[in-house]
């Protein structure tokens, strides 16, 4: 009986070891938690990504202070909002939640897809939790910059189309409609999402019909429209010299970026110089 014994000992040992082996040779990390969240298992690509050597994985659980998740936006995620807490409060399967692990030991942060389950005893307990983490860092950082790179062609764009704004030639602006849409964005200028729609409300007109009435009796779109004014109501601030900085200047017509309202508005300046045709804003009271 103990000759039979030792050999089924040794039998499991040898499976679990294949087990271990065959776990250590995905590319995906593989944590197994127990029904309290502490680590049973997990194999040598779950280590890396979450940045901790793999003797120290076992055993800590969700409250542990070695995790340190961030969320799409960057923000630390809530314990809560952890793959095992979601399983284990749900007590059904997470799929393709995005989140970032920041590791302390390499002073970075990997971006993961994870996907988690719950596995039930007999008796409809928890018996264990399987996460599962694949590395999307390279997919996440190519977003980034595109996501950068497409900012720039938006602040292109937007200077360029406030030179064309600048060099707009014979077009006549003293009209009621133009003016009852110029006096709505004074009111609102501060607003830094006041688009079309907003104007549209305030203005108890459709979306269409401003825009075609201000193309016909401008020569602008609305957002070029808009713009015209912020930075001719951020001239005349500047020139009577309301607020103390560049930055607060920016705010106060709307702009969200002070760099980039800098930019515009030096522009906007030189064409303004050799141009006849800028909006003329009535005097602030």
């Amino acid at each position: 009986m103990q000759t039979e014994g030792r050999q089924i000992k040794a039998a499991l040992g040898i499976n679990e070891e294949r087990y271990q082996g065959l776990l250590n040779t995905l590319e995906a990390g593989i944590v197994v938690h127990a029904p309290d969240t502490s680590i049973i298992m997990n194999n040598l690509k779950a280590s890396e990504l979450l940045g901790l050597h793999n003797g120290h994985m076992l055993g800590k659980d969700a409250r542990d202070s070695a995790w340190e998740f961030i969320d799409l936006d960057n923000n630390t995620l809530s314990p809560e909002d952890f793959p095992v807490n979601r399983v284990l409060t749900s007590k059904k399967a997470v799929k393709n939640q995005e989140l970032g692990i920041y590791r302390p030991m390499f002073k970075d942060v990997v971006w993961v897809t994870v996907n988690g389950f719950p596995i039930f005893s007999s008796t409809g307990d928890f018996y264990e939790i399987v996460i599962s983490f694949v590395d999307i860092t390279a997919r996440k950082l190519a977003e980034i910059e595109l996501k950068s790179l497409g900012d720039i062609l938006e602040e292109m764009v937007e200077v360029r189309t406030t030179e064309l704004i600048a060099r707009n030639k014979a077009k006549n602006f003293d009209n009621d409609f133009i003016n009852k849409v110029r006096n709505c964005v004074l009111e609102n200028i501060g607003i830094i999402g006041l688009d079309i729609d907003t104007l549209a409300v305030k203005l108890f007109m459709s979306r269409s019909t401003i825009q075609r009435k201000i193309k016909r009796e401008s020569g602008l779109t609305a957002a070029q429209f808009v713009r015209t004014i912020r930075l001719e109501k951020a001239h005349h601030y500047i020139q009577s010299k309301t607020h103390r900085t560049l930055a607060e200047t920016a705010y106060a017509v709307g702009f969200k970026h002070a760099g980039y309202f800098s930019k515009v508005y030096k522009k906007y300046c030189a064409e303004k110089v050799t141009s006849s045709n800028s909006l003329q804003l009535e005097k602030t009271k």
